[in-house]
């Protein structure tokens, strides 16, 4: 059955994408705002994901408990999370429910009285999970090779910020930023599951009424379409048992069509466990637990991604297994049977990722926010079938680019000095 999709500004001004889901008996709404770290000024880094912890905790007719126990009254799940591009809030209800669960999400998205001493408590928890992040390699890892990547650019912004924007944000703070970016021209309400067309309208139009018609004006320094990826080498010295790596080399933006053989590439490369990385460094040398590539796309920009984490013994030698892998694709390609092989892996672990209304409703929210159109299921099964093997190299030879390569390193790094000449031994500028 063809999918069906709705999609249409509300009254409020507000974009709405649904997708009718018959055959499930439960919907995801997500609220999502064109607000992350890219919007932030370096003064205001971390708001965006500050604010997102806020609007739980008490709006004009609901405590954060109340919040909570209503949820739990219709059974549903609530939830947020934000990101470099984005703020999402969601709930999942049982279909019949959906009315009771569109006045709770709405209520704290319209309604939070952003309290300035739940505002000093909520702190106090944000700074804990700042203090957890940087207790984890892996996730410094990742911030590390983006702030290093993207230097110069709003991306190389960590989501959460550093703790003294944190301490010194006030309510002021918080409510100007929204005032500036969560505007109805800079939301799309996004719903997946089983409803009835007209009921959700009508119950949008109903709940959704309260919000911000500013118009929005996005800053010069969210932009990165002039971003030009430099080589780069940093490392964060650490005296633990491992040693971080983390390789980036330029790519294109999330609208780009060449995105599909990316996929491709990358489930070839690194991306599965059949993949070339993994079998060689995790299954073969049994140098690593933890080895794969990503894609790592935006609005303006993007980046090929690999990590890595191994013994600090062994991280010359993965690093030069890395590149010397990531050479050989460059060079001689991938083969008609892998290409064959991660067409169908990628098919197959599309459906699989969306047999559930919240997958959905990410998927066709981030869409149409972040690149304006939005595909149905069989059209992106179809984009995939039409990738040919010479657009998977053409994708190789402009992704793999070690003329522009970053890479960064989280651990017990003794010698910098030969790292980096395993490196250039690669061919490789840093």
């Amino acid at each position: 059955m063809n999918t069906v999709f709705i999609n249409e500004k509300l009254t409020s001004g507000v974009s709405l994408i649904a997708e009718q889901l018959p055959n499930f008996h439960s919907v995801t709404v997500g609220i999502w705002v064109g607000a992350g770290s890219v919007t932030e000024s370096p003064e205001e880094n971390g708001i965006s994901h500050l604010i997102e912890h806020m609007l739980f905790k008490g709006t004009k007719k609901r405590t954060a408990k109340q919040i909570a126990v209503d949820v739990d009254n219709i059974g549903g799940q609530i939830n947020a999370f934000t990101s470099k591009e984005c703020t999402c809030y969601y709930i999942k209800v049982i279909d019949e429910k959906l009315d009771a669960g569109l006045e709770i999400l709405t209520d704290l998205f319209c309604n939070a009285t952003l309290d300035a001493t739940e505002l000093e408590k909520e702190k106090g928890v944000v700074l804990e999970e700042i203090a957890m992040s940087n207790d984890n390699p892996e996730d410094a890892a990742m911030d590390l090779i983006s702030s290093a990547f993207f230097e110069g650019c709003s991306l190389s912004k960590t989501i959460i910020g550093p703790p003294e924007n944190i301490k010194r944000f006030s309510r002021d703070d918080l409510v100007s930023y929204m005032q500036r970016y969560y505007t109805a021209s800079n939301i799309v309400v996004a719903v997946a599951g089983n409803f009835d067309e007209q009921t959700l309208k009508d119950s949008l139009e109903r709940h959704l009424v309260d919000v911000n018609k500013n118009t929005l004006e996005l800053p010069a320094f969210s932009d990165c379409g002039g971003f030009s990826a430099q080589s780069g080498f940093q490392v964060n010295k650490r005296e633990i048992e491992q040693v971080h790596l983390c390789m980036g080399m330029p790519c294109f933006n999330i609208r780009d069509k060449k995105r599909f053989a990316l996929n491709i590439l990358n489930n070839v490369v690194g991306g599965s466990m059949s993949s070339r990385l993994f079998q060689k460094i995790r299954e073969e040398m049994g140098m690593a637990y933890s080895v794969f590539t990503y894609p790592a796309l935006y609005r303006d920009t993007g980046m090929y991604g690999v990590y890595a984490g191994t013994m600090a013994g062994n991280a010359e030698k993965v690093t030069e297994m890395i590149l010397n892998e990531l050479t050989i694709v460059k060079k001689d390609g991938i083969t008609q049977d892998e290409f064959l092989q991660s067409k169908e892996q990628l098919k197959g672990s599309m459906i699989l990722s969306l047999e559930s209304t919240s997958s959905k409703m990410s998927a066709i929210g981030k869409a149409l926010l972040l690149t304006g159109s939005v595909y149905s299921d069989e059209e992106v099964l179809k984009m995939i079938e039409d990738v040919t093997y010479d657009e998977v190299m053409e994708v190789a030879d402009y992704c793999i680019d070690l003329s522009h390569l970053t890479l960064t390193g989280v651990g017990s790094i003794s010698d910098e000095a030969s790292l980096k000449s395993i490196v250039k031994l690669s061919g490789a500028q840093i």
